[in-house]
């Protein structure tokens, strides 16, 4: 089956049992649609999610390329803070962040935005492969690893989801407030 890249997708009606045997193809150049395409593909549905989790976070890394766009300088930001916005994060390290984080990659501060030009949540369209839960989880899951992320997201229950990433933000807050003293 072909999709027209002009034509608005409906997503959920291409992830239903309907079109578990159908193959999608596109036309268009745009590596979101591409990526849109080979995620529909994808039949098994922990395997779809990591394969969107993981294109977008490449798809983030490749927009921004090696720009500094927090501005570092001898370890502090724009903001004038040390570490600037990860701070508080138990995975960051002098080289930047050890896990990949699409709520972290995501989250700019003012003084970012005032300065370039930033991808957004909405600019994602990769991510309408998710559900709505799904998606909401990805805008939340802050400072945390990647696999308790997807962790999170292979689950069915957003009560679950919900419950793991307020411990998780409970015992980063207490581990790295008892870091510091």
């Amino acid at each position: 089956m072909i999709i027209n890249e002009k034509k608005y997708i409906f997503i959920p009606i291409y992830k239903s049992a309907l079109f578990k045997f159908c193959k999608f193809e596109t036309k268009s150049k745009d590596k979101q649609d591409i990526i849109i395409i080979n995620a529909l593909n994808i039949k098994k549905r922990k395997k779809r999610i990591t394969y969107i989790y993981d294109e977008t976070c490449k798809y983030i890394d490749e927009f921004y390329g090696n720009k500094n766009i927090c501005g570092f300088k001898n370890c502090k930001c724009y903001a004038n803070l040390k570490n600037g916005c990860c701070r508080k994060c138990l995975y960051k390290t002098d080289k930047g962040c050890s896990t990949k984080n699409l709520a972290c990659k995501l989250f700019n501060c003012s003084e970012v935005y005032c300065r370039i030009k930033t991808i957004k949540f909405e600019d994602l369209r990769i991510l309408k492969v998710l559900s709505f839960r799904q998606r909401l989880l990805v805008k939340s899951d802050y400072f945390s690893l990647r696999k308790d992320v997807l962790k999170d997201l292979y689950s069915y229950s957003i009560t679950y989801s919900t419950i793991r990433i307020v411990i998780r933000l409970i015992k980063n807050f207490f581990i790295v407030n008892y870091n510091q003293k």
